[in-house]
């Protein structure tokens, strides 16, 4: 087996009760372009990415990443995401115009008392990195089956919200029909630590998800530039956000 020295990240390893010496095997790691692989295994990055996101300026209001503020500004002002941001002059002058916006914001960079972030339904949610033993013995890695519901295909069905724990801030939002909650877990664990936050009843659940989606279009993990991603996915903060917008669909059905 082909390994390679895990650096870690600021002193810490991750993968160290897996891997006590560091030496990894190298499908650990992610590719680099220039230099083969990362230095850091992808338990270490995943760690990394969490550390750093909570050092980041957020809007004082809503906890959004500053970053992803000036995105979202910039492309209020282009019309769009552009196609190719890295040689489009007009996005360019669209950012550098919505980061000079940004400079009337009193950001807020003390995140370590600032908890909108990282509140799940008015509780701090613990970002403690953790091994995966963690989590309990995992299941092995199945390929993907398409779903055939037999008889006829009814309008009625679930409007779910899913969130991986291991990144706080990534949602799925999708719909499924009557009894379809517990296939669509099952999927979505195939590809991360996720668990159910929400779900609501819909009479006509296609409907009711495209109607979250365009309330809740500016966190769109596509809208913000992940063009490899699901539509279903999104980067927010605050679940808040979200529950509103989904009771915004539901008040209007009941209006």
């Amino acid at each position: 087996m082909n390994v390679k020295k895990c650096s870690g990240y600021k002193g810490h390893w991750e993968c160290v009760e897996d891997y006590p010496d560091h030496m990894v095997p190298v499908n650990k790691f992610d590719i680099d372009s220039k230099n083969g692989f990362q230095r850091i295994c992808k338990k270490c990055e995943s760690y990394r990415h969490i550390i750093r996101m909570k050092t980041r300026p957020r809007h004082p209001d809503t906890g959004r990443l500053k970053i992803d503020w000036i995105t979202s500004k910039a492309k209020e002002y282009y019309g769009g995401m552009p196609k190719d941001r890295r040689n489009d002059a007009h996005w360019k002058e669209c950012k550098d115009k919505a980061k000079l916006d940004s400079q009337s914001i009193d950001w807020d960079t003390n995140n370590k008392d600032n908890n909108v972030e990282w509140k799940i339904n008015d509780k701090v949610v613990d970002i403690t990195p953790r091994f995966k033993s963690e989590y309990g013995p995992s299941k092995p890695m199945t390929k993907r089956e398409t779903v055939h519901v037999e008889g006829e295909v009814v309008p009625q069905g679930w409007v779910y919200v899913i969130r991986n724990t291991e990144t706080p801030w990534l949602f799925k939002i999708g719909k499924t029909y009557p009894d379809g909650m517990q296939s669509r877990l099952s999927e979505a664990r195939r590809w991360g630590c996720f668990k159910l936050e929400e779900k609501y009843w819909f009479e006509d659940a296609l409907k009711a998800e495209k109607e979250v989606h365009a309330l809740l279009s500016e966190f769109n993990m596509r809208n913000l530039g992940f063009e490899d991603c699901g539509t279903e996915l999104f980067k927010c903060w605050n679940i808040g956000i979200i529950t509103d917008a989904i009771n915004k669909v539901i008040r209007k059905r009941v209006a």
